[in-house]
């Protein structure tokens, strides 16, 4: 009996071993299951990060449906780019305030007494162009429209020696002409027009240039008329390259159509009412042509400022911009002479030393990131962490060029490595857009790394928070599932 009854108790013992290694077995199975979709991407999520990293940087914040990010964010250049570490100045120039910047990436690369105040002189027709192209997206205007050039604008009425498209009465003139007037020979009848068709007057236009440079940031600038005749015109070299970089990355096509012209004649027989003598000028960029792939912008002089130009040169598809406030001369052939030489010494610094790379050029082997605790389905919830670039330079960076690359040997600039840095895991809830890493580019400077861009990566989706249970259950799961599969 006792036998009997000691068997019977053995079988159920044996019985609740067997179901409870079943169960632990199947709830093994179970959370190695759950752990396994917890990492599964989905195809067409894969297809989009692959499309990401392979196209515009700044596209990638769209695709997740989000507020794109302003496209013509102002550079901050506050600090010297990390890719300056240890390269040479350039040779001293004379001018009191310049700042070299890279235009793709926004670098900072050369600076001497950058927030100077100084009377930025005709460069202020840049932003009177700027202004006059905002009103033409807000539809109030177009480069076609056709007028008849006020009398306050007409050259005879324009203070004495100063620059010219030569406007004048019985004249119809387009207001591309005129913008074509400002860029090429500085024309100040051209802003006055302009500024009287654009806004009604010269009052209201300069008002609207001041609140153009507010909206950019540009808080050392303002403006006392839209021609650059006024000594209470103020800029700093810092502020009006960080304009210039907006400028060059919104309206690329006016440096063709307008800054890079050589010569300007006005008036044609179709702005001639009656019979009047052309006139042809000079552009007043004198280093069009001489410096090798200048095609812009603008030059400024008044005597309470000296000679200040806002430069901009491309070879190779890299693009440097050159903010030059006053310079030396004491007279027109010698200030125009020492602009020049100083424009020519930092530029040619910059192409010798400098160089735009773009992350997406770069090979990115971002893994994915398992998100425990979603209330979503667990195939469903892995993230693949998406590029952004918060500076909407479309992840161009700047890097310092090599030794051979110097001799024109090498097209490479000195080794570039990147690293990701991403959490091994994350925990609902996430939003799309939401930073979960980021990659850094980086070389090496004298056995150290120098890291020369950092960019954050972003979840490529929003997933709702689940419950307790759910967060400790994909936490024992993603633990088992790592388990078995380390090496």
């Amino acid at each position: 009996m006792t036998n009997t009854k000691s068997h019977r108790i053995g079988f159920y013992i044996l019985i609740a071993v067997a179901v409870a290694a079943g169960w632990i077995v199947a709830s093994g199975i179970a959370l190695y299951v759950r752990g396994t979709q917890l990492l599964t991407i989905l195809p067409e999520e894969q297809a989009r990060q692959d499309a990401a990293f392979g196209a515009d940087i700044t596209a990638a914040r769209d695709s997740l449906g989000n507020e794109a990010r302003r496209s013509f964010y102002t550079p901050p250049l506050l600090h010297p780019a990390p890719c300056t570490q240890g390269i040479p100045q350039p040779a001293a120039i004379s001018a009191r305030s310049a700042v070299v910047m890279d235009a793709a990436s926004g670098a900072l690369l050369f600076e001497k007494n950058p927030d100077q105040s100084i009377p930025p002189a005709s460069l202020t027709k840049l932003v009177a162009m700027y202004t006059v192209m905002q009103a033409v997206e807000r539809g109030e205007i177009s480069l076609t429209d056709t007028i008849t050039p006020p009398a306050e604008s007409w050259a005879v009425n324009i203070p004495s020696g100063s620059s010219l498209m030569f406007l004048g009465k019985n004249q119809r003139v387009t207001v591309e002409e005129l913008m074509r007037g400002m860029a090429v020979v500085s024309g100040n009848d051209a802003a006055v027009a302009l500024a009287i068709y654009t806004a009604g007057s010269v009052e209201t236009f300069v008002r609207q240039m001041n609140e153009a440079v507010a909206a950019l940031g540009l808080q050392n600038t303002r403006f006392e008329d839209a021609n650059g005749l006024s000594e209470y015109n103020r800029t700093t070299a810092r502020d009006f390259a960080r304009f210039c970089a907006v400028y060059v990355r919104k309206y690329p096509d006016h440096l063709a159509q307008f800054h890079s012209l050589r010569e300007f004649s006005y008036p044609q027989p179709h702005n001639m009412l009656k019979a009047q003598t052309i006139i042809r000028q000079p552009a007043t960029n004198t280093l069009l042509g001489k410096l090798d792939g200048c095609d812009g912008i603008k030059t400024g002089f008044i005597y309470e400022s000296g000679f200040n130009i806002a430069l901009t040169a491309q070879r190779n598809g890299i693009r440097f911009i050159a903010v030059i406030l006053g310079g030396a001369g004491k007279s027109m052939a010698e200030g125009k002479a020492l602009r020049e030489e100083n424009c020519s010494i930092l530029m040619e610094w910059a192409f010798s030393h400098f160089s735009t790379r773009y992350a997406q050029n770069f090979p990115l082997d971002i893994p994915a990131i398992p998100v425990v605790g979603a209330k979503e389905q667990a195939n469903r919830t892995a993230l693949l962490p998406l590029p952004d670039d918060p500076g909407g330079n479309g992840g161009a960076f700047t890097v310092p060029l090599s030794g051979t690359e110097l001799n024109g040997t090498a097209e490479n600039t000195a080794e570039i490595h990147l690293r990701i840095l991403v959490p091994g895991a994350l925990a609902a809830p996430i939003t799309a857009g939401e930073k979960i890493g980021k990659v850094q580019f980086f070389t090496e400077d004298e056995g150290k790394p120098l890291v020369l861009a950092e960019f954050p990566l972003i979840a490529n989706k929003t997933l709702e928070k689940g419950s307790v249970l759910r967060w400790k259950y994909d936490n024992l799961a993603l633990k088992l599932h790592r388990f078995l599969n380390r090496r």
